[in-house]
C-alpha cells in the first residue's frame, strides 16, 4: 500500500478526481464545486480531466475555479473574479462561451 504522503501533487489530485467520479456513478450529486484542482497537474493530464469534467457534466453541474487555459476552454460559462484593494471580491468578466459563434477562446481577455 502506498502511503498519501508520498504522492506528489498532481497525483493526488488525480486520485481525488477519481474517487469524486467513482461516487458520482454510484450516488449522484447535482453539483460539484472544484476548487483548482489542476493546479499541481501537468498539460496533459489537466486536459484529460477538463475532458472527463465535461462528459460528466451531463449529469452533474460543475463550478471549478481554475486559471489553467485547458480547463478554461472545456467551459460553458467563464466568471472572472478579482480581489479588490477592500478586499471585496468583484465580478469582472462573465462569458456564456454557447453565445460566442466562433471556436472557443483559448486565451480569455478581461472587458
Amino acid at each position: 500500500m502506498l502511503r498519501l504522503e508520498a504522492l506528489s501533487g498532481g497525483e493526488k489530485s488525480l486520485a481525488s478526481m477519481a474517487l469524486i467520479f467513482a461516487i458520482q456513478e454510484y450516488d449522484p450529486s447535482p453539483f460539484y464545486l472544484l476548487d483548482e484542482i489542476d493546479q499541481n497537474l501537468d498539460a496533459i493530464n489537466a486536459e484529460k480531466v477538463a475532458r472527463m469534467i465535461r462528459r460528466n457534466s451531463t449529469a452533474a453541474q460543475f463550478v471549478q475555479i481554475s486559471l489553467r487555459k485547458v480547463s478554461l476552454k472545456e467551459a460553458d460559462h467563464l466568471i472572472g473574479v478579482t480581489m479588490t484593494p477592500e478586499s471585496v471580491s468583484e465580478v469582472i468578466m462573465r462569458v456564456n462561451l454557447a453565445d460566442i459563434e466562433d471556436e472557443k477562446p483559448t486565451e480569455v481577455i478581461p472587458a
